[in-house]
């Protein structure tokens, strides 16, 4: 036999081991996070897209620093992974480096709904290209929102009417909150809450600042609901007796009205009917010296020429009626804003877009997970571990007491295995070099040295065994100096039966790990098959049958299936090693046992 096939073995074996282990490593570490990440203590993100193009929002212009509308649902974001109040959500440009100014209108993560308004860089025309970053989960981050800086410094009021009570808030840096309203707030609108008007006096006034500038350009835009068909209400005007801006309804058709100082009116055309208690998005933009332009849900409705400046209010704005008096608006309101430019037809469209629940500019796209040491694999067992239901649970603890033996038994055997083979090659060598077969139990220390031995307890059960016979039987056992037939056969059967006893005893626990090896994956087939039923039984009662229905209790299911195995597995390889190690002893045993007695058949014959 070529003595070099053990030695070749181990070192095909020690290759393949570190092939494996540097394949494992790959595909755990370095792939997941393959991609660049902004900041390791935030560990999920989404990619937010935009699309400007002709199946989106259709727009041809290139536009800046617009705030756009994220709507988040459960659908498209995970309400458990963020701070109860949101406050850990980042947005972050493109190039994943640059933080966004963002602010929350509302997170519920109860109703699984969430309005964030964030300022985004850009948005090319007819590009579907266009994307930021949303980051969250971390639990340690601060609150990151920036109000005023969601908007440029042309956008001079916002009012999204999310107060329960109050006055209405500007959103915008300038602060130009309203110093009296009469209607009503808190009312379900396009983007989380509106503002209701009856038509009886009831309107919102906001003061005269030098932010509420317009001689470079104005722009209004409002969600409008009418609340009755033929609806002949103002919805923004101011008016000084010289100067006025009138944006109203005639017959619930849109139109603007300006009045400059030199006392010319400029009225535009009618826009197409507003149809009653349905939402219509209006933006109206005047450019001095130019034109007056109206938009409805973000397509131009109407035009007129204007070349004169735009009025400069002195006095206070009101919204929902006329300044004059009358003319009250029956209707609801939502997202009044107000700019000191004219805003363009792209920025209108991508508004209207934006912001329309059915609307084609924003998507959100599946969550990725990294961040911090944490590999996606480790992100994906967390969301199972999150699916687990109780009969899974059971399964599982029962399953992890089981390996918890398991592993107590095989730390208890390696401990026990690496004395007994130390001690064992101590005593061998000890017992070749003596002459006399008998001579070392007579030795005091030597118990001490070869504590742990099955080898050495062997050959003290077999002195024992001829000391009692040459004790008790007398010169019946011996004849002269020589130990009798019936003296040496009661030797053999003393030390193999210590043979037989230290066998049992080193095998001793190992029906665990059988136990381990065998039930394991029955134990996870059981808790497979119960949450399959269960969620099959659960798709019978509520009568959906969906992936996002199905998934938990699959996932659920399968986890039984992958502990049984996660004891099995490892319980198998270490009962092998375990059972190899033992035969390495019993057979060491056995040729001790033969050594043994032809040492003392030597002695025999010399003496004879």
């Amino acid at each position: 036999m070529d003595i070099r096939y053990p030695l070749f073995k181990r070192r095909l074996l020690t290759r393949i081991a570190a092939v494996a282990g540097t394949v494992f490593l790959f595909l755990i570490v370095a792939v997941p996070n393959a991609h660049a990440w902004w900041d390791g203590k935030w560990h999920q993100r989404r990619k937010i897209q935009f699309d400007a193009s002709s199946t989106g929002a259709d727009t041809k212009e290139n536009l800046t620093d617009i705030p756009v509308l994220i709507r988040l649902h459960a659908g498209n974001f995970s309400f458990s992974d963020a701070k109860p109040d949101g406050s850990d959500i980042r947005f972050i440009g493109a190039d994943d480096k640059s933080p966004l100014k963002f602010h929350i209108e509302k997170f519920d993560p109860k109703n699984a709904i969430a309005l964030v308004w964030v300022k985004v860089p850009g948005i090319s025309g007819g590009s579907n290209q266009n994307f930021i970053w949303m980051y969250y989960g971390n639990p340690s981050a601060p609150d990151g929102q920036d109000r005023g800086g969601t908007y440029d410094v042309n956008q001079v009021a916002v009012y999204h009417f999310g107060e329960q009570e109050g006055l209405p808030k500007d959103a915008t840096s300038y602060g130009n909150k309203a110093v009296s309203f009469s209607g009503k707030l808190g009312l379900p609108a396009v983007v989380g809450n509106g503002a209701q008007f009856s038509g009886a006096g009831e309107q919102m006034k906001i003061a005269p600042s030098p932010s509420l500038n317009f001689s470079k350009g104005f722009t209004f835009s409002a969600w409008v609901r009418p609340e009755q068909p033929g609806e002949n209400a103002g919805l923004f005007s101011w008016d000084d007796g010289r100067q006025s801006i009138l944006i109203g309804l005639e017959g619930s058709q849109a139109y603007c009205s300006l009045r400059s100082g030199g006392g010319r009116t400029i009225t535009t055309p009618a826009t197409p009917v507003l149809i009653a208690k349905q939402w219509h998005r209006l933006t109206v933009t005047v450019d001095p010296e130019k034109k007056i332009t109206l938009y409805l849900d973000g397509n131009v409705a109407a035009t007129a020429n204007f070349s004169a400046a735009v009025p400069a209010p002195s006095s206070d704005i009101i919204i929902g009626a006329s300044s004059k008096g009358g003319n009250d608006f029956t209707g609801d309101l939502d997202e009044v804003r107000l700019s000191n430019i004219a805003r363009t037809g792209g920025w209108a469209k991508v508004s209207f877009q934006g912001e329309n629940p059915d609307g084609m500019l924003t998507s959100v796209s599946e969550e990725e997970s990294g961040g911090g040491s944490q590999s996606l694999t480790i992100e994906l067992m967390k969301v199972i571990v999150r699916t687990i239901t109780l009969d899974g649970w059971l399964i599982i603890g029962v399953l992890f007491l089981l390996g918890c033996a398991s592993l107590f038994v095989f730390m208890q055997k390696i401990t026990m295995l690496g004395q007994a083979g130390k001690t064992n090659r101590a005593f061998a060598q000890t017992f070749r070099r003596t002459d006399d077969p008998t001579g070392l139990v007579e030795n005091e220390n030597e118990e001490e040295d070869y504590t742990g031995s099955p080898l050495y307890r062997v050959y003290q059960a077999g002195c024992e065994e001829l000391k009692f016979w040459m004790e008790k039987k007398g010169a019946a056992s011996t004849e002269g100096n020589i130990v009798s037939e019936s003296a040496m056969d009661a030797f053999k059967a003393a030390i193999e039966k210590e043979a037989m006893y230290e066998s049992r005893k080193l095998s001793a626990g190992m029906i665990v790990l059988n136990i381990s090896v065998a039930g394991g994956p029955f134990l996870g087939l059981l808790g497979t098959v119960w949450g399959v039923m269960n969620t099959f039984a659960s798709l019978a009662v509520s009568g959906e049958a969906n992936l996002a229905a199905i998934a938990p209790g699959v996932a659920s299911a399968l986890a039984c299936t992958l502990a049984g195995l996660l004891v099995a597995i490892p319980s198998l390889f270490a009962s092998s090693y375990i059972n190899g190690r033992l035969k390495d002893l019993s057979a060491d045993m056995n040729v001790f046992i033969d050594d043994f007695i032809l040492k003392l058949e030597d002695k025999r014959r010399e003496a004879a």
